[in-house]
């Protein structure tokens, strides 16, 4: 700072670069945060100046009897009474505002005006001795004005800044935090602005998925213009996905900023959360907003505060599964906050003026929420709001009041009733669902200081991308089973020789590659086994193109799937597009914990010719292969030639050895994967692979539902059980009993 501006530098106001975290009671969390930040390497903040809380309180000197006074209201019974408590700070706030700047502060803050940059406005924001710390966030609390030009101006908005510090919602927060009133000051913050609002782009950025708490990938939410928008819910900005060992990009839909800057962002991210797991001395997520300068094109950062949820250290975890057995009307869908289920009756309120009418235990529906809702947010038992996206208002209070929402949902206020039962579910991937009725669902309690670790590891099967970063957080040792073919059917929708007839394979590999990266990335570095697309001719059939490339079969579970389609003329180059997807993300997302696995290998040559495919595509990876028909067994050490192990996949192993279909309704009550003859060959081909060496584990059905076949393959040695997700914690406690009783 130059000799000029230190100058400028008195109790009531100091410049930002001369701040740290140990000043917070002199300029507040946000300012004590910026002050932190533009110490450090390769970040940039915005020039700017404090108003400190020593300011703050010769400003509000003269009033202190007053405001005293209507603490001491609202202490005896304005918490309670929502009209009271608003009230009160009505009167508290204009009282603040009519009161003027004695001359020595008007003269600190016009010397400090103008040392900024002229040609550009300012930003005026709060900072509460009392906010953006790790243990509360106070997002959204205190007030904040953006393109200020005049001193005049920046003097009025100073004092709302002041006044906001007994908006209700703060006190009421303060209240539910334990925070004593008298113990709170404030500062402001004076910032150049950064023209995002000027053809730029703004957004923030969590170094945690804020639904999951799955660290491997950082989360950042971009939109073109000011970055307020995103927070008052009225925008549903984009959201990309950075791999955190990385680096890499790899989902990124909207192009806002290319992949480079997106991982620069990144980068600066994790910078700032290394820096501050230093101050803090212990794992701390970080809440960052940004914005790039549409005249210079630099990217700034704006703020930076510990995320207050997934930074606790929690030892009891609550898992809930909603019961998929139920059909129930679907009324409306957006993007889920809280990995919950909540339900009751539906209050559907238009305006703030009249959340008095919501009564604890309903489902609050609204268009979107402010800070002053929070009062009442507190009582409901989910939230369902027209707008917003996953870093609004709402969705960052409802996370940290830990109650399940859906925001950005366009229609709840039309498809929902005042008075329907309603059941909210936010554990359904990148969807937040509402269901009419009260539907049923399981809740699951784990301590997890009391997981115990098993010599027999416990994998997942995994469906969906979108499920993979919440299932990535379970007690679990990787994947045991990815199907590339739900990546094809859900993402991509056509079939890959359609679209190498029409010049479109690109779409394939970048869709499919997108895929398998968001997966592989939530649970890095825990193996993942994908396994190539096993879709059956009807099925494939059912892509978009696929009626012109497959053929009509009387029986396609039994005929060209698997291994017989990967070698033959007439697909090999559709096989060929997996394999190029795979090793892209392997080479080029450095994911180097992916495996893969080929299905219904047939005879030993199928399973030459497909390796040799395999390994000419370049895939540097394990290769494993499905065992699910009796020659697998028989013939196990002529397979496993040529690969790295098996994996059995009980369902078409029963199917094949029983000698009938299981979707077939006729014959379903004979199909048993506990059947002896389907255990014997379970059990041969398990010491079979001991004997050579080779991983064995199984990925069907039959472990999620049977407990006493998980015992059967504990006790025959197997290497590792997949299971889903839902069954992830009992398998591996019923396992870790079965291994002690060994």
């Amino acid at each position: 700072m130059s000799t000029t501006l230190r100058e400028t530098q008195t109790k009531s106001v100091c410049w930002l670069e001369d701040v740290d975290l140990s000043d917070i009671g002199l300029v507040g969390g946000k300012n004590a945060s910026l002050g932190e930040l533009i110490k450090l390497d390769g970040i940039k903040v915005p020039n700017g100046f404090a108003i400190t809380t020593e300011g703050f309180k010769a400003f509000t000197k003269p009033l202190t009897e007053q405001i005293r006074a209507h603490i001491d209201i609202v202490r005896r019974d304005g918490y309670r009474d929502v009209g009271l408590l608003e009230q009160t700070s009505r009167k508290m706030r204009a009282l603040i505002e009519s009161q003027e700047f004695d001359e020595e502060l008007r003269t600190d803050i016009a010397t400090a005006f103008g040392c900024l940059d002229s040609l550009r406005n300012v930003a005026v924001r709060s900072s509460a001795t009392a906010e953006d710390l790790p243990e509360a966030s106070f997002a959204g609390q205190q007030d904040t004005f953006l393109n200020v030009s005049s001193y005049e101006d920046l003097l009025n908005k100073i004092k709302k800044c002041f006044s906001s510090l007994y908006t209700a919602r703060a006190m009421s927060y303060r209240h539910e935090m334990g925070i004593v009133e008298e113990e709170v000051l404030i500062s402001v913050g004076v910032q150049e602005m950064v023209r995002a609002d000027w053809h730029g782009v703004s957004g923030v950025m969590f170094t945690v998925d804020t639904e999951t708490g799955n660290e491997n990938l950082i989360l950042i939410t971009p939109h073109r213009g000011l970055g307020e928008a995103i927070v008052q819910g009225e925008v549903k900005p984009d959201e990309v996905y950075v791999l955190r060992h990385s680096l890499q990009v790899i989902q990124n839909p909207k192009g806002l900023l290319d992949d480079a800057e997106f991982s620069d962002l990144a980068g600066q991210a994790l910078a700032i959360e290394r820096h501050y797991n230093e101050q803090y001395d212990r794992r701390i997520y970080m809440d960052i907003e940004w914005a790039k300068d549409g005249e210079t094109e630099e990217i700034f950062i704006l703020q930076a505060r510990p995320e207050t949820v997934h930074s606790r250290k929690v030892s009891l975890k609550r898992y809930y599964f909603l019961d998929e057995r139920e059909d129930f009307e679907l009324l409306t869908r957006g993007r889920p906050v809280g990995m919950k289920i909540g339900q009751g009756v539906a209050a559907v309120v238009k305006s703030v003026s009249q959340i008095d009418s919501v009564q604890e235990g309903q489902v609050l529906v609204t268009e979107m929420t402010t800070p002053d809702w929070e009062p009442i947010m507190r009582k409901v038992s989910a939230i369902v709001t027209d707008q917003g996206g996953r870093t609004c208002h709402a969705a960052i209070v409802a996370r940290e009041m830990d109650i399940p929402c859906v925001v950005g949902t366009e229609i709840g206020t039309k498809a929902i009733t005042t008075g329907d039962e309603v059941t909210v579910s936010c554990v359904d991937g990148e969807h937040g669902t509402v269901f009419r009725g009260l539907r049923h669902f399981d809740v699951e309690e784990v301590n997890l200081d009391n997981i115990p670790e098993t010599r027999t590891k416990i994998m997942l099967n995994i469906g969906s991308p979108e499920k993979a970063l919440a299932a990535a957080r379970l007690p679990q040792d990787g994947v045991g089973l990815a199907r590339l073919e739900f990546i094809i059917a859900s993402h991509i929708g056509q079939h890959p020789l359609y679209l190498l007839k029409i010049g479109k394979e690109d779409f394939f590999v970048e869709k499919l590659s997108a895929g398998i990266s968001r997966i592989a990335g939530a649970f890095y570095p825990k193996q993942v086994i994908f396994r190539f697309s096993d879709f059956k001719s009807n099925e494939y059939a059912n892509l978009k193109g696929g009626k012109d490339f497959e053929p009509v079969e009387k029986n396609p579970m039994i005929g060209w799937r698997g291994a017989s389609r990967y070698y033959d003329d007439r697909y090999r180059e559709a096989f060929k597009l997996e394999c190029l997807a795979v090793r892209n993300v392997i080479d080029g997302f450095k994911l180097d914990n992916i495996s893969v696995m080929v299905p219904f290998v047939r005879r030993p040559l199928e399973a030459e010719k497909v390796r040799r495919i395999i390994d000419d595509e370049g895939i540097k990876a394990n290769v494993y292969m499905m065992c699910e028909i009796p020659s697998n067994v028989i013939l196990a050490r002529e397979f496993l030639q040529y690969f790295d192990g098996y994996s059995i996949g009980s369902n078409d192993l029963t199917q094949t050895t029983l000698g009938l279909d299981r979707d077939s309704a006729l014959v379903s009550h004979l199909y048993d994967e506990r059947d002896e003859a389907v255990k014997t060959l379970i059990a041969n081909v398990i010491e079979t692979c001991k004997d050579m060496g080779k991983s064995v584990g199984l990925c069907g059905q039959a472990p999620s539902d049977f407990p006493d076949f998980t015992e059967f393959l504990v006790k025959a040695g197997i290497d590792k059980i997949s299971v889903t997700p839902d069954v992830a914690v009992k398998t591996r406690l019923l396992v870790a009993e079965i291994e002690a009783n060994m």
